[in-house]
């Protein structure tokens, strides 16, 4: 790829304009070093709209897009069903590429993806809101200073699934929804890059008998690290109480955690778990990221997550379904 003139915007595409891809839509069209210059949607009404809006072109069919718009950089926001195949012809346009996460359906068409963007040399990052997130990082340090691990808890409680601003015809499907292929990869990521590599998966997970096609209401689960330390997983849907994502880390000198998603606690003795400071002002989530893909697509340094750790995320995830299915430990494929 040839370096960005330092003078000219990032031209971006973005391929996918439902609640995720339009909230992204907004940090990139605030980025004064980025140019959004066309969008596409199978809805064409909608894809006209924002176009509108944004002085772009308006695309039904991402391979026309790809063929016809001058493009930098494109951003994949579909249902991870079409990540694979769309992301492929992304690379393959030559265009450096952001994906939603989960990265892929399987670990296969991961595997893919990531070994065509290291062989095209393109930037490839995944979106992982909480990766550099101050919070996120206090919480990294707190679980340092705790010692070393006994043990660690991941809880996900949602009062309603879909959440209400997350309706869409997939997201509450088994075949790619789900409160732990949704929301999991945030906090795999977290757990990956913090306590270390899940090397077996242990899951039980409860779905509704009068619907087959429909996501897990509630999971129970286990990940094995290196090391033999356990973190234990336990999920829930549709129960009348506050959304709660939550990890709480046991160390043998005291106990770190991150509530709210990413707001670090800790307790130092038999007392409560208390908030702490956190002294990085709070930058939000889609700014960093933008700043970051703009810095790497002009050849500079930028923090992303690339394809690399969304392969990590879906080689747990897929041993998570594989366990749930067989009713037994299941090792997570070498990545």
């Amino acid at each position: 790829m040839k370096r960005q003139d330092s003078v000219s915007p990032v031209r971006v595409g973005v391929i996918g304009l439902g609640a995720i891809g339009q909230s992204l839509l907004k940090a990139l069209t605030a980025h004064p070093e980025v140019q959004v210059t066309a969008v596409c949607d199978v809805n064409a009404a909608l894809a006209e709209t924002t176009a509108r809006t944004l002085s772009a072109s308006a695309w039904t069919d991402h391979q026309s897009l790809l063929a016809a718009a001058d493009l930098d950089l494109v951003y994949v926001a579909v249902p991870p069903q079409y990540h694979h195949a769309i992301t492929l012809d992304v690379i393959a346009s030559g265009r450096h590429v952001l994906c939603e996460k989960p990265l892929a359906l399987t670990l296969s068409e991961a595997q893919d993806m990531h070994r065509a963007a290291q062989a095209a040399g393109i930037v490839h990052a995944l979106n992982l809101p909480l990766h550099m997130d101050p919070g996120i990082e206090t919480f990294r340090r707190l679980v340092r200073e705790v010692g070393p691990l006994r043990r660690a808890e991941l809880t996900l409680v949602f009062p309603q699934w879909p959440r209400p601003w997350q309706h869409n015809p997939w997201i509450g499907g088994r075949a790619q929804g789900g409160p732990v292929r949704e929301v999991g990869p945030h906090m795999l990521h977290v757990i990956l890059t913090t306590l270390g590599k899940v090397t077996r998966v242990w899951a039980h997970a409860e779905h509704p008998a009068h619907d087959p096609a429909a996501c897990e209401t509630a999971a129970l689960g286990t990940f094995e690290l290196e090391g033999g330390s356990l973190v234990v997983v336990s999920c829930l849907t549709n129960v009348p109480r506050p959304e709660q994502v939550s990890l709480t880390v046991y160390g043998s000198n005291g106990t770190a955690g991150l509530v709210n998603w990413a707001s670090p606690v800790l307790a130092q003795d038999p007392g409560p778990l208390e908030a702490v400071a956190v002294g990085e002002p709070r930058v939000p989530a889609g700014e960093r990221l933008v700043h970051a893909l703009v810095s790497r697509v002009r050849a500079e340094p930028g923090d992303l997550v690339d394809f690399s750790m969304g392969v990590r995320i879906q080689a747990v995830l897929e041993a998570w379904e594989r366990s749930s299915a067989v009713g037994s430990w299941v090792d997570v494929p070498s990545t």
